[in-house]
């Protein structure tokens, strides 16, 4: 009988066990208070963090395609900023990377390889050299840079396709972004669709303006000596020409880093080749892992 009693009690410790670990696969979200605004955020998996930075056109809907494989090795995390996806508007001056720093102390993560897309990529920079203490490495996907100017070719490109909010003819916006040609190289029909019915389903805040956003002082772009942690910069090769530039001067000013051109691919490479993210992404974090193990 007491045989019996412990293989039970064995048998109810693995079922625990088990348990416990398809509850960590599952994912967790929620929103946090980052001062004056609430942000929404998303976690899952278990394992070496990853923090999900999406562009300025989309929220973090963007990494949905590259979501699942990640989780099933790290512990990833992806968030909506402020006046994107379900966040709410700012209405008050705040700091993009006081709201990450705010956000992975609530998750009680002490240290992350952080991925940014785009303008995600320009935040990411921000934040490795305010808080390099927390960052163990960038993978950044058609980074942007803060401090460096853009041509007038880029914001032409920009004017022409938000025009028809002139008129509130939101679905003629989203239109004129999901059939860009620098966005995405290839036909990727159901990548434009996604462009264009997450625009659509968050019209309200296709207006929104980052006037209460403080800016990094000195910018990022007379600072990038200061960031040391290991760095892989990604662009496809059917971008605007302006995003490689910002590329070739990130990888010029942080020591170490690489570049890679990625091709037949435009400037949302996470939705365009998602596999092909995955894999860079993964062995980048191998790379930085056995690193910090040799060490």
């Amino acid at each position: 009988m007491k045989a019996s009693l412990i293989g039970l009690a064995a048998l109810g410790a693995v079922a625990a066990l088990q348990a416990s670990s398809i509850a960590s696969k599952e994912p967790t979200s929620g929103d946090l208070d980052v001062g004056g605004s609430k942000i929404y955020y998303q976690t899952q998996g278990d394992g070496p963090v990853i923090v999900l930075l999406h562009d300025g056109l989309l929220s973090s809907v963007t990494w949905d395609d590259t979501w699942e494989p990640l989780a099933a090795q790290h512990r990833l995390i992806r968030y909506d900023r402020r006046g994107y996806g379900r966040s709410e508007l700012p209405t008050q001056s705040y700091s993009s990377t006081e709201d990450l720093q705010k956000l992975l102390t609530y998750l009680k993560v002490k240290r992350a390889v952080i991925v940014g897309s785009s303008s995600g990529g320009a935040l990411a920079i921000d934040f490795a050299i305010a808080h390099p203490e927390m960052v163990d490495g960038l993978f950044l996907i058609g980074p942007v840079l803060h401090g460096m100017e853009f041509s007038e070719q880029f914001r032409e490109r920009a004017r022409r396709n938000n025009e028809p909010m002139q008129r509130d003819d939101i679905k003629a916006v989203a239109k004129n972004w999901s059939e860009d040609k620098f966005l995405l190289a290839g036909a990727s029909e159901g990548a434009r669709r996604k462009i264009y019915e997450q625009l659509v389903a968050n019209s309200e805040k296709l207006k929104f303006d980052n006037r209460f956003e403080e800016s990094l002082s000195p910018p990022a772009s007379k600072r990038l000596s200061e960031i040391r942690a290991p760095t892989l910069i990604v662009v496809g090769e059917a971008d605007i020409a302006d995003v490689p530039a910002h590329c070739k001067a990130i990888s010029a000013g942080i020591r170490g880093s690489s570049f890679e051109i990625i091709k037949d691919a435009g400037h949302l490479i996470q939705l365009e080749k998602p596999a092909e993210v995955v894999k860079k992404l993964e062995d980048f974090c191998e790379r930085i892992l056995t690193s910090k193990t040799r060490s």
